[in-house]
């Protein structure tokens, strides 16, 4: 296939579905389908495609199943789920008390761990509202992701380090998976969609006047033409005053079409503008109170970067231009040393901030002080999470490899790294990643069980049961209150009994 037809079938496939695929994935893709299907020409494949018959129908459903990733996981991004529901969620229900509906679509839902994380968010948050009227929808491209979503049955891989308490009460074990409640899964409707193909508002469909809107990691597949298309018809699609919430990055250099955008400090989200009466409705976001970051030491972190002690100057018997060197000299350290206490500030805030979810507010501190700090390896560290947790993988991994030039016998960026293939679909890059980390740390109890949920994933139970096991030993070998490396919240006695818990279920 050549240069030319490939960027044939790119144009007409984002055309259709708004997706941009890369060449090489979607050359051995389109390739295999036309093999399959009998055809030589790819004009003649796309005239096929581009037919109403039953025929097409499934060849795009086959089609959308390849170059969709279709991963997700339970309450991804934990700041902006805080953002949802303390803030969205409260001015909503307090907003709509009176006629007691809520509605909310899930754009681009995939297997359905979102629109399911909104609906156990809300029984766990306002108990009344189960008295209210609320409809989850949820829509993605991808016919077998949404199957799968009605389903609702889950592997060990849906849940990344999700409450057990909240997989005990909603959640059964079934045949090696978890079933969902069937109360929680009442509250979610499934439906295919394409939202560049479809019209919205789609009244028939239930997706009008839809209170909140969250549409995460979707536009960063999209091409800019795609994006301010989609954007459109999800902007009319909210009811007046309503709420969008994307992916942190997606939308920056996007005309916001009657959007306006309300910066908080896990994320940005943005509301419908015009009121009933036609006049721009302009929301004051909450105050949000900011905690002075804890004055800490850093000096054990700063591994790549040395702190210069104040200049010493030799007393002397000199002329005075000589001596008028001195207090200039003096003067110089001084700022070198404020400036480099500034430093410590800086880096010590954008900590703080990355342990509260304050992304982009970390990212803005952490760069601001790698400016002067460029070989700082565990900043870039930090500033590569914040991208990650913000959803702007390119710059994430962009800073990994700038960490691994600092120093490449670490296996924190190979970490990230792993999880950026995951995300992309990359599957054995990520494995590779997982196993680098492994070799450079022997002890990394979760590159074992992020391994071995991928090898549980593709259809190698025996091998991710192994690499449990293996971790399971480390954590014996630990104090029980000792941290875990990438797990922030969990201790090392904590994700011990959440282990043997799970593999008490499984038998």
């Amino acid at each position: 296939m050549n240069r030319l037809s490939m960027s044939y079938i790119q144009e007409f496939i984002s055309a259709h579905t708004g997706l941009s695929v890369g060449d090489k994935d979607l050359k051995s893709t389109v390739v295999s389908r036309m093999k399959g299907l009998g055809f030589s020409d790819v004009d003649e494949y796309c005239r096929f495609l581009e037919t109403e018959s039953p025929e097409s129908k499934d060849e795009w459903k086959q089609l959308c199943q390849i170059i969709t990733t279709g991963e997700s996981f339970f309450f991804r991004d934990k700041g902006q789920f805080h953002l949802i529901r303390n803030t969205i969620l409260k001015e909503l229900i307090e907003a709509n008390r009176d006629r007691r509906t809520l509605r909310i679509w899930s754009a681009g839902c995939s297997t359905g761990e979102e629109p399911y994380s909104l609906a156990i968010t809300i029984v766990e948050s306002f108990p009344d509202v189960t008295l209210w009227n609320v409809t989850i929808i949820g829509t993605d491209i991808n016919e077998d992701a949404i199957e799968r979503a009605r389903r609702g049955l889950y592997g060990d891989w849906s849940f990344r380090m999700v409450d057990p308490d909240i997989i005990s009460k909603y959640f059964k074990r079934r045949k090696g998976m978890y079933e969902l409640d069937e109360r929680v899964r009442r509250m979610v409707v499934f439906r295919q969609g394409n939202l560049i193909k479809d019209s919205y508002p789609d009244a028939a469909a239930g997706i009008c006047d839809i209170d909140f809107i969250i549409c995460r990691n979707v536009f960063i597949y999209f091409q800019p033409e795609n994006i301010a298309l989609a954007l459109g018809k999800l902007s009319q699609t909210l009811s007046k005053g309503g709420y969008l919430i994307t992916g942190h990055a997606e939308l920056q250099s996007v005309k916001l079409q009657g959007l306006l955008p309300i910066t908080y400090p896990h994320s940005i989200i943005y509301r419908r503008l015009a009121d009933s009466s036609g006049q721009e409705h302009r929301p004051q976001p909450q105050q949000v109170i900011f905690k002075p970051a804890k004055q800490i030491s850093i000096i054990n972190v700063q591994r790549n970067v040395k702190i210069s002690s104040p200049v010493s100057v030799r007393q002397k018997t000199v002329n005075t231009k000589a001596a008028a060197t001195v207090p200039k000299a003096a003067a110089k350290s001084k700022a070198k040393d404020v400036r480099v206490l500034q430093g410590e500030g800086l880096y010590a805030e954008a900590q703080a901030l990355y342990k509260e979810g304050k992304y982009p507010l970390a990212i803005e501190k952490a760069a601001k002080f790698l400016m002067d700090n460029p070989r700082h390896y565990d900043a870039h560290v930090l500033l590569s999470r914040a991208y990650a947790n913000t959803g702007d993988l390119k710059r994430a991994s962009d800073v990994c490899t700038n960490a691994i030039g600092i120093d490449s016998l670490r296996p924190e960026p190979y970490y990230m790294l792993a999880h950026i293939a995951e995300e992309q679909g990359k599957t054995e890059q990520a494995v590779e990643m997982f196993k680098r980390v492994i070799y450079l740390d022997a002890r990394c109890v979760p590159a074992y069980l992020e391994l071995s949920a991928i090898y549980e994933h593709k259809g190698n139970p025996k091998r991710g049961i192994k690499l449990v096991a293996a971790a399971i030993k480390i954590l014996e070998g630990l104090p029980a209150d000792s941290d875990i490396e990438f797990y922030d919240d969990m201790t090392a006695g904590e994700l011990l009994a959440h282990l043997r818990k799970s593999n008490k279920m499984k038998g």
